[in-house]
C-alpha cells in the first residue's frame, strides 16, 4: 500500500519531534483551520501501519464532541489514503476502538472532570503506547496528568516508540497550557523532554483564498486575535473578571505613596498543610505580599501581630477569612473583620454571597485604575490566579451574580487562588461605598 501524503512545515514538525530520541510532551497550540488535528489523526494512523499492534490513546474532554469531530478527521484520512472498513480496519462504536488489520489500536477517551471519580480511576487500567489530547484547552490538568501516566505501558520498548503525549489546543489564557507550557515557551524554559508548536490558520496553504478575509469580517477583535493569528495574550475568556491587560496595568513599582493613607492587611488563613497569605495596603496600593506557612494557630496570631506592629496597622483595620480555621482569630483581634465568603452581601439584589461581591469590587477598582500593586512579588502567580477567577454563565445563575465554585477553579489552576482571595479581602472596605450595578457587568436581565 502506497500512501501519498505531503505534510505542511509544520505539521512535519510534529512528526519530527515524535520521531525524535527525547520530546515526550508536545504543545501544537494556535489558529483554528490551520490542520492540526488532520495532521494528529494523519500520525496516529501512519504509525498504526508502520507498527503492528501499537495502541494509541485519543483524547478529548467530551466524548460526544470526541466522536463528532476528532474521530471524523480520521475517518477523514482513512477515505483519503483508501483504506477500506472491514478490510484495513474495523471501528466498534461501543467500544470505542478503532482496530486495524495488523492489530494496532485507536482508543477514544473521555477526561471530562466526574465528581465521583476525581483521580480518574477510571482510567487505571488503559494501557497505550501514546496518548494524543484534542483541543487540551477543555481538559483539566489533572485529567491530562493521569492520562499521561498509561502511555509507555504498551509494548513501547519492543516497539522502540517513546511514551509520548501530544496536546492540540487554541489559545487560552486560563488553562494550565498557558502557565506550564506557553509563558516557558516565550521564556525560553521550557524542560528538554517539552516542545511547543505554534501554529496560526495562514500555516495551511490547503485553504481557500477567501477563508480567512471571510472570517476578519464575522470574528470579534479578540476572537480574530486568538482564533485566527493564535495570540494566547488576547484570549480572554469572556467570564474571567479582571483581564490580563487590566491587571498589566494596575502594576507601579514606582508608584509615590502618601504617608497619610491608612495602612490595612488583608489575610487568606490556610490550614495547616498549606500557606496563609499577608497583603499589605497603602490605601488602594498593595505595598507587600508575604506567604506564611503557618506551624499552629498561635503561630499565626504571633505572626499577623508582627506585621501590624511593623506597619503601625490598627486591628480595626485588618480583614481575614473567618470561615474554618480562620474563625480562631477572632479572640485574639475582635475588632478586626471577618469576612464570611458565603455570608450576606451588601448589594443583596445582585450577588449570591459576600466572596462574589468582594472579587467584582475589586475588578471594578481595578478598571478604574484605582486598585495598584507596587511589589513584583508573586506576580506570576496571582495572574495565573486571577485567570480562573471567573463568574457563572448568566443562564446558570438564579438572578444574581455568581463565581464559579472554588473547586472548579482549583481543577483549572491545580491549587488554590490563595492570593487572589486575600487580594478580595482587601476590598471589604470599599464595598461600603458600592456604586457598581449589575448592568456594568453585562447581566441586564437581573
Amino acid at each position: 500500500m502506497e500512501i501519498n501524503f505531503k505534510p505542511t512545515k509544520k505539521q512535519k514538525i510534529i512528526f519530527d519531534l515524535f520521531d525524535d530520541d527525547h520530546t515526550t510532551e508536545i504543545v501544537w497550540g494556535g489558529s483554528i483551520a490551520g490542520g492540526k488535528t488532520y495532521a494528529l489523526a494523519a500520525l496516529m494512523i501512519m504509525k498504526c501501519l508502520q507498527y503492528p499492534t501499537i495502541k494509541f490513546a485519543l483524547a478529548r474532554n467530551n466524548l460526544t464532541t470526541l466522536k463528532q469531530n476528532t474521530l471524523a478527521s480520521v475517518f477523514e484520512v482513512l477515505t483519503d489514503w483508501g483504506l477500506e472498513p472491514d478490510e484495513h480496519y474495523n471501528y466498534n462504536q461501543q467500544t470505542g476502538k478503532l482496530k486495524f488489520f495488523n492489530g494496532s489500536e485507536i482508543i477514544l477517551v473521555e477526561l471530562k472532570y466526574q465528581p465521583s471519580d476525581p483521580q480518574y480511576a477510571r482510567l487505571g487500567g488503559l494501557l497505550v503506547t501514546a496518548v494524543i489530547i484534542d483541543e487540551c484547552q477543555e481538559v483539566v490538568e489533572k485529567g491530562k496528568e493521569i492520562l499521561q501516566t498509561r502511555a509507555g505501558r504498551w509494548k513501547n520498548e519492543e516497539l522502540g516508540i517513546k511514551p509520548i503525549c501530544i496536546m492540540t489546543c487554541n489559545p487560552s489564557n486560563g488553562s494550565f497550557l498557558f502557565r506550564k507550557y506557553y509563558i516557558p515557551h516565550k521564556e525560553g524554559t521550557l524542560k528538554p523532554h517539552q516542545a511547543f508548536v505554534q501554529v496560526v490558520t495562514a500555516d495551511n496553504p490547503y485553504l481557500p483564498a477567501d477563508y480567512i478575509s471571510n472570517l476578519r469580517n464575522t470574528l470579534t477583535n479578540n476572537e480574530y486575535q486568538r482564533l485566527i493569528l493564535g495570540r494566547w495574550e488576547t484570549a480572554n475568556d469572556p467570564n474571567v473578571l479582571i483581564k490580563q491587560e487590566t491587571l498589566d496595568l494596575a502594576y507601579d513599582l514606582s508608584i509615590e505613596l502618601s504617608k497619610d493613607t491608612k495602612m490595612r492587611m488583608s489575610l487568606d488563613v490556610a490550614f495547616k498543610a498549606d500557606k496563609c497569605v499577608f497583603i499589605t495596603w497603602r490605601g488602594l496600593t498593595v505595598i507587600d505580599i508575604i506567604t506564611y506557612s503557618k506551624k499552629s494557630d498561635d503561630t499565626l496570631v504571633d505572626k499577623v501581630k508582627e506585621l501590624a506592629k511593623l506597619h503601625s496597622i490598627p486591628t480595626n483595620q485588618i480583614s481575614y477569612d473567618a470561615d474554618g480555621v480562620g474563625l480562631y482569630l477572632s479572640q485574639h483581634f475582635p475588632s478586626a473583620k471577618e469576612i464570611h465568603n458565603g455570608g450576606k452581601p451588601r448589594k443583596v439584589d445582585a450577588y449570591k454571597n459576600l466572596k462574589t461581591e468582594l472579587y467584582f469590587k475589586l475588578a471594578e477598582l481595578m478598571e478604574k485604575g484605582m486598585v495598584k500593586i507596587a511589589t513584583d512579588k508573586y506576580r506570576k502567580e496571582i495572574e495565573e490566579e486571577l485567570a480562573v477567577i471567573k463568574h457563572k454563565p448568566k443562564e446558570s445563575m438564579e438572578n444574581k451574580i455568581e463565581l464559579v465554585s472554588k473547586a472548579e477553579m482549583k481543577r483549572s489552576l491545580g491549587r488554590s487562588p490563595d492570593i487572589a482571595d486575600a487580594l478580595a479581602y482587601g476590598m471589604i472596605w470599599s464595598i461600603q461605598s458600592h456604586t457598581m450595578k449589575a448592568s456594568d457587568f453585562t447581566f441586564s436581565g437581573f
